[in-house]
């Protein structure tokens, strides 16, 4: 009789809706940098912004008037020139000139209303996509058969390469949180015997979109060759990037309800660029050498796996 009481008791507990409001304190808004700059021909682009409150759905305010520089070691200056507000580009000179050169060192240097912001970033190897392909996967737990793209590649020997994957299906960028997909030596993290082979299977599968239908039952990637295609970008990232990366998952992914009791707490990523009175900013510079891939999923895509 006391069990059968104590479980009504908590069932009346559970049942209760009432609102309960929360006073937040007004967070002092910060410098955010999106400084990621790639070596292609092309233009490049470093985003300045100031945050805003969690609550305010409005578009964060654009820094203007600042003086965006990047330098390599070498002391070659690349200008980045205001384009609109909070906006500030690079364009190479011509086709051919992208940016940057493997193994060299590259510093940010801005100035926002005579205060100083710096960084550093090296630009690590990337190796080639050899190839895209797709495996066959017979359907289980009542869903259908289907296929999973993948990506060929060989991390270089020599431990402490990083790599940030990028992948588009039929033109869309793959940015869920769920889907950011970072490699280090082409496993899952530094510090394994993963070094100079290639990339694990999971690293390979991560540029397959990840989708759930209102019944929240998951959507297989491709379901036949056809006018499917998948383009792959692997970017070289320094470690404290690929730590970055991480760090972004578990801020973004989020379990909800009930599992938020056990989750990380909700938290700014660290950011690797310094003011030079040590104001707190967000966001992250790197810069980064890219090889890329795309293909279209046809017959001859399809990878025979051995039994």
């Amino acid at each position: 009789m006391k069990k059968l009481a104590a479980i009504l008791s908590v069932l009346i507990l559970l049942s209760c809706e009432d609102d309960v409001n929360v006073d937040l304190n007004e967070a002092d808004p910060v410098l955010a940098f999106d400084a990621w700059i790639y070596g292609k021909a092309e233009k490049q682009t470093i985003n300045i912004t100031r945050t805003n409150t969690y609550f305010d759905g409005s578009n964060p305010e654009g820094i203007t008037g600042a003086s965006v520089l990047v330098v390599d070691e070498d002391g070659t200056v690349f200008p980045f020139n205001e384009e609109s507000p909070g906006v500030y580009s690079w364009l190479p000179a011509s086709a051919k000139d992208s940016f940057g050169t493997v193994g060299k060192t590259y510093f940010l240097d801005v100035q926002i209303d005579g205060k100083q912001y710096g960084s550093v970033s090296r630009m690590g190897r990337v190796p080639e996509i050899d190839s895209i392909t797709w495996r066959f996967e017979e359907g289980s737990f009542g869903l259908d058969d289907f296929y999973v793209a993948e990506f060929w590649s060989r991390d270089f020997e020599g431990q402490g390469d990083a790599y940030w994957i990028k992948s588009w299906v039929n033109g869309t960028y793959l940015n869920k949180p769920t889907e950011i997909n970072v490699s280090f030596d082409g496993a899952f993290s530094p510090g394994g015997n993963a070094d100079g082979l290639t990339f694990i299977q999971p690293i390979r599968d991560g540029i397959n979109p990840i989708e759930f239908d209102e019944n929240d039952e998951f959507v297989p990637p491709f379901t036949a060759p056809g006018e499917d295609s998948v383009f792959v970008e692997i970017s070289s990232i320094t470690p404290e990037a690929w730590f970055f990366w991480n760090q972004v998952i578990i801020q973004t992914d989020r379990p909800g309800s009930f599992g938020e009791l056990f989750a990380p707490s909700l938290a700014n990523v660290e950011s690797n660029i310094q003011a030079e009175d040590d104001e707190k900013v967000v966001g992250f510079f790197c810069v980064s050498a890219v090889k890329s891939l795309g293909r279209k999923f046809t017959e001859d895509a399809i990878r025979e796996v051995p039994e």
